[in-house]
């Protein structure tokens, strides 16, 4: 979507992962700058982001769809190809990522079990606004397709394409640099094509992203000297954060810097940046009414 000014959306992903994690996004978005969430509706503390949520009535959610790192909605039996006896998806990526794509007969399982995923959302009685997922997987050539058809089944307007300034991060946090730009190339290229299906298919999507190659670690000083260089459109900043790395969180991500994140999050600096920097904190929602006006002129 391009839009006039700077718009932008702070995003907590994993909603549903741990307590820890659920109490940060709502501290953060109550009185702090956090705007939406990303629900990982088969996570240990599932039931817990869910009454949360009911209480924020202006937290913009989505689907945090999980095909990788995580458990499936659907039994075993329902997607014997996906998950092992257990109900786990695999933890590789690069290895699961090649099995998807050179193995085409697993998307009507992969379609079923998404699928589940929202509906396990919406049988909740929660409202969705945009769909993303675990490890960027949704950007998957195979994979995204499904997830476009299904944000139209649904009546979910929005789809994360996370598109990354790889330079700009790397200016910012030098390290790692081949890393960096291997993983921004990447997305850049399989975020061109998905776009194309986005506008075809009429959703809405932002046009920058930041929280790929420096994940976890957004802290206060990150984001003061990113803020001033956001480009003019729709801007989707991905956090992570927790009040403690309590033992879910660090078994996936132990290198994450979760309590700086909230600090960034809460942090009056920063508010005070975004208000006298002209940004315009928003969310998929709120932008929902002038992207349906942009469709129809």
């Amino acid at each position: 979507m391009k839009a006039e000014g700077r718009n932008l959306i702070i995003t907590a992903d994993d909603f549903g992962l741990s307590p820890g994690l659920n109490a940060a996004v709502a501290l953060a978005h109550r009185f702090g700058l956090l705007t939406s969430a990303s629900l990982m509706v088969t996570g240990p503390a599932w039931d817990h982001a869910v009454a949360l949520a009911r209480e924020l009535p202006d937290l913009c959610l989505g689907v945090h769809l999980t095909l990788i790192q995580g458990r499936a909605v659907l039994s075993p039996r329902a997607v014997p190809h996906l998950v092992d006896a257990g109900g786990n998806f695999p933890n590789a990526p690069i290895k699961t990522g090649w099995r998807y794509y050179c193995q085409p007969q697993l998307l009507f399982e992969i379609r079923r079990e998404l699928a589940a995923q929202i509906e396990a959302a919406l049988k909740a009685g929660l409202r969705l606004w945009h769909l993303n997922s675990h490890l960027n997987l949704h950007l998957h050539p195979r994979i995204f397709p499904l997830v476009v058809e299904l944000a139209r089944e649904y009546g979910i307007p929005a789809v994360r394409l996370p598109r990354e300034d790889w330079l700009t991060t790397l200016i910012l946090a030098p390290d790692a640099p081949l890393s960096k730009a291997a993983q921004g190339l990447i997305f850049a290229w399989l975020t061109k094509k998905a776009r194309r299906l986005v506008q075809a298919a009429g959703l809405l999507s932002n046009d920058h992203f930041f929280g790929l190659t420096h994940d976890g670690r957004l802290s206060e000083e990150h984001l003061l000297k990113l803020l001033p260089r956001l480009k003019p459109g729709l801007t989707e900043i991905c956090c992570h954060p927790a009040l403690y790395p309590d033992p879910e969180l660090l078994r996936w991500a132990p290198r994450y810097q979760r309590q700086a994140e909230l600090a960034a999050l809460t942090s009056p600096r920063l508010k005070a940046m975004i208000t006298a920097g002209g940004l315009h904190l928003t969310d998929f929602k709120s932008l929902l009414p002038t992207h349906c006006s942009l469709l129809t002129v």
